[in-house]
């Protein structure tokens, strides 16, 4: 049985119990505690919570997942991997554990015609229930059912969050797999295939149970790549029909065929599984970064490459690997995730750029390994340092196992405990990176709030005014029945005309009004999955809980923000057509009258192609293009081809938003009903936050009509200034910067000639005592680098057994001061910086240099002469009998 015909078996089964069917969410999840989707429960966490109302109470899907716990371990072992598919069956407070039991065993047994003798089972050590269950549900014996404990069979996601007891299915492969026992015993022998999780207590980030969940749920996991292991009658994931033809290309770029080697099936395992994992995360919009995902994603492609050149080839220096290898990829999967096909060309980029800059790093990353074993030989150390492995692996990209290889080969042991030790620090800052941050009220209290009030209706896409009851007041201290004139709380209603931030527009502001108080909202949020929060302060009166509210959103700022979002659509679909496919919105910010927009690119866009930009999205808003909104479910909105963005999260039923012909995408935010209602669109910036990144800001309607008219006045002002018409004004100014630029340097060297004239003077008529000329020169009027450079042209003159100490007095009055010792006292000993420093400190300031010349300022500037005399004495003491 191949993995598609797997995949669709698992899903029938479960559609048919009653189950509805999810696609995979993306592999950067909604929940902040986690960097990747790491199972297949993630995207239903809410409902597990009690945070959301499901739409169904049973659920199954198929799900793609990231861990990256064991990416040292990929390669070296036939299971481990970091990109994995879960098929999962989900009750949301429906069924409990008979049902999940009694289709777990019908499922493997009828329908992928696993042997029920061969299938062992593990139960959780206290779940009594679960063991009964499986011996009245399935039939198998109790001598195949063995208790194990928490390690084993109870499952969380090691952050705060849902949990509970579990019991898992193992497959008996045979004697050949090693001893019988069962899985407590042998767990190479014993295959576990799949996971029945009963999830019914909430956790904290340590994994201690706060308590019950709302309600007793159901969550499995199977999964796809193990069960092709035990359909196909292969040795491992490596052999089956995920694997097999990634295995058999990465064998054709290295030459080297994969079964004749231990160390070469090693690298041929990595390029594989990391080539899949790093094709996978790119299409989901993650891109190489030195944090976070893009860490994770860095680091695959690196260790994929670092593998590439063990098997002899030249990996950035003419040979691909990457490239190839995530084409594969793309063809093998996108029947099943078309993502990748319509991300083929970020993805072919991002391998190419990626792979040609680890070729150079790898190679710097050599010389800093051979550096370090020099420098531990000449101490007579036996330990290949930690702080410079993590140095390599941070900076260069350098693979640790990499460096302990080199390090071994040279008599080294690497110091892994420090190591370990930096790693888990950059590791802690990651996920707390991760996590957002909260407003001080803790979720309990939205709980609730949502017990109380329900989920939030949102009203405003039809009107921006609403009556409605006060349905809760919510407080750091918990949710409470009134708040008086001064007080800053968080209001919930039953129903809204207040948007609350999200798909990067920014949450409504306005007014709510009682019989007996008034509170400005100054801004809307979605606090837990369905619940508005309108964080307001209470400006007059007292609020009270139940009464009658009249809502009103501030209409000039929402109008404004609803033009900056439907320019954002049409800007996102125009930048598409410009650039290509692969510049998809990766984040954006969308606020009245201006907007914020993040999208992949591997180099900057120039001016001119700026222009043609900005100009087509002006041109297609002129049009006056329909804008059109209707819900639909999503996979109606899929199959007409509207977008959805990287990262966002979507319902099973969506509101699409179509802009004239060029424009269809899954947004919840509010629009303009014509395209002409957006008004001008001006493009003010465009650069780079981040690798691969760019980011480009625009203005909408007036304020963008606004900053046009200031650009106007002010190449008005400089045509006047310069005396041509406006048209000739850019041609006038590049002329005359360039004779400024002209008389610049003619008037430096003549600066120049003028202070090395003044040096020679100077020098000339300096006294020497026993030898020594020690001169102290006053010379306001000077800039830093014109006093610096009258110093050292003086020590020149000088000569032999000299120091020079200048000082200016600044028109703001600040003093600077320069020393510069002649070569044959810097040899002796004498430095420039200890002679300054006291005089720094006459005026009020310190000292900076090191060797011959130095530099020093202050406050002070009126005590320039008296410091000038303390440099003096400085120097002669210093020099001594020199």
């Amino acid at each position: 049985m191949d993995s598609l015909t797997i995949r669709k078996t698992f899903l029938d089964f479960f559609e048919q119990h009653g189950h509805r069917r999810y696609d995979s969410a993306s592999l950067i999840p909604q929940d902040p505690t986690v960097l990747l989707t790491i199972a297949g429960m993630l995207p239903f966490k809410p409902y597990f919570m009690g945070d959301a109302t499901p739409p169904t109470p049973r659920a199954t899907s198929y799900q793609k997942c990231a861990r990256t716990n064991d990416i040292e371990n990929v390669g070296h072992t036939t299971r481990h991997l970091t990109f994995f598919e879960m098929l999962g069956n989900f009750s949301f407070g429906d069924y409990f554990k008979r049902e999940a039991i009694r289709w777990a065993w019908q499922l493997s047994t009828e329908h992928f015609g696993l042997a029920p003798e061969r299938i062992w089972v593990t139960v959780y050590e206290d779940d009594d229930e679960a063991e009964q269950l499986w011996l009245e549900e399935s039939g198998v014996p109790a001598e195949r059912i063995q208790r194990l404990g928490a390690e084993d069979n109870y499952w969380w996601t090691h952050a705060a969050g849902p949990g509970g007891p579990n019991t898992e299915l193992y497959y008996d492969r045979g004697e050949a797999y090693g001893e019988a026992g069962g899985p407590a015993v042998n767990d190479e022998r014993y295959l576990e295939f799949y996971n029945l999780v009963f999830m019914q207590h909430e956790l904290d980030d340590a994994g201690t149970i706060l308590g019950e969940l709302p309600a007793q749920n159901v969550d499995t996991g199977l999964g796809l790549e193990r069960m092709a292991v035990l359909l196909q009658g292969v040795d491992n994931v490596f052999e089956t029909d995920l694997f097999a033809p990634l295995l058999a290309r990465a064998g054709e770029l290295s030459g080297v065929r994969y079964g004749q080697r231990d160390d070469h099936d090693v690298s041929l395992r990595v390029i594989a599984e990391h080539a899949r994992t790093s094709a996978f995360l790119i299409a989901d919009g993650v891109l190489p970064s030195k944090e976070g995902r893009g860490y994770v994603l860095r680091r695959l492609m690196r260790r994929a490459i670092r593998h590439g050149q063990l098997l002899g080839m030249d990996v950035g220096g003419g040979q691909q690997l990457l490239l190839p290898m995530v084409e594969q990829v793309i063809e093998q999967m996108r029947e099943s995730y078309p993502d990748l096909q319509r991300q083929r060309e970020l993805i072919t980029r991002i391998a190419t750029a990626e792979e040609h800059d680890f070729g150079a790093r790898i190679r710097q990353g050599l010389e800093r390994v051979d550096q370090a074993i020099t420098a531990v030989r000449a101490a007579d150390g036996d330990a290949f340092p930690g702080d410079v492995a993590f140095e390599l692996h941070d900076t260069f990209g350098f693979p640790v196992d990499l460096t302990a290889e080199i390090a071994e080969d040279a008599g080294l042991d690497l110091d892994r405990d420090a190591f370990e030790s930096l790693m888990q620090q950059q590791r802690d800052r990651a996920r707390a990176g991760a996590k957002k941050g909260g407003g001080g009220i803790p979720v309990e209290a939205y709980r609730e709030a949502a017990a109380v009030v329900g989920t939030t209706d949102f009203l405003g896409y039809e009107s921006l005014t609403a009556e409605a009851e006060l349905g809760a007041i919510v407080t750091p201290g918990g949710v409470q029945h009134t708040a008086g004139e001064g007080d800053e709380v968080e209001i919930v209603l039953p129903r809204t005309p207040f948007y609350a931030e999200g798909g990067g527009q920014i949450g409504d502001i306005g007014v709510l009004e009682t019989p007996t108080g008034r509170l400005q909202v100054l801004d809307t949020q979605e606090a837990i999955e369905g619940l508005t929060v309108h964080r307001a302060r209470v400006t007059a009166g007292e609020v009270r809980q139940g009464q009658p509210v009249e809502a009103h959103v501030d209409p000039s700022r929402r109008v404004a923000t609803a033009r900056s979002h439907s320019a954002t659509h049409v800007l996102h679909a125009t930048i598409k057509e410009f650039l290509g496919e692969h510049a998809q919105q990766a984040g954006s910010l969308v606020q009245p009258g201006r907007l914020r927009f993040d999208f992949p690119h591997f180099e900057s866009v120039s001016r001119d192609r700026l222009a043609e930009i900005e100009g087509s999205i002006n041109e297609r808003v002129l049009r006056d293009p329909h804008v059109h909104t209707e819900v639909m479910s999503l996979d109606d909105a899929k199959r007409a081809g509207a977008v959805a963005n990287f990262g966002d999260k979507y319902g099973q039923v969506v509101r699409v938003v179509t802009i004239g012909e060029f424009s269809k995408e899954l947004c919840g935010g509010t629009h303009v009903p014509s395209g002409a209602k957006i008004g001008t669109i001006t493009i003010v910036r465009e650069e780079s936050i981040g690798s691969n990144t760019r980011r480009i800001e625009a203005l909408t309607g007036l304020d963008a009509f606004n900053h046009l008219s200031r650009e106007r006045l002010v190449a008005e002002e400089v045509s006047r200034l310069v005396d041509v018409p406006s048209e000739q004004a850019v041609e006038r100014v590049g002329q005359l910067l360039e004779r400024l630029k002209t008389a610049e340097k003619e008037l430096a060297k003549l600066r120049g000639a003028n202070l090395s004239q003044q040096a020679k003077q100077i020098a000339d008529a300096a006294p020497r005592d026993d030898g020594l000329a020690v001169v102290v020169q006053r010379a306001d009027g000077l800039g830093h680098d014109d006093l610096r450079r009258l110093a050292t042209e003086l020590r020149n003159h000088l000569g032999e057994r000299a120091v020079v100490v200048v000082g200016t007095a600044t028109d703001d009055g600040k003093a600077q001061l320069i020393c510069a010792v002649s070569a044959d006292l810097a040899a002796a000993g004498v430095e420039a910086r200890p002679i300054l420093h006291p005089a720094a400190q006459v005026v009020g300031g310190g000292a900076g240099g090191k060797g011959d010349l130095a530099q020093a300022g202050g406050k002070q500037g009126a005590k320039l002469d008296e410091a000038l005399q303390v440099a003096a004495r400085e120097a002669r003491a210093a020099v001594g009998g020199r």
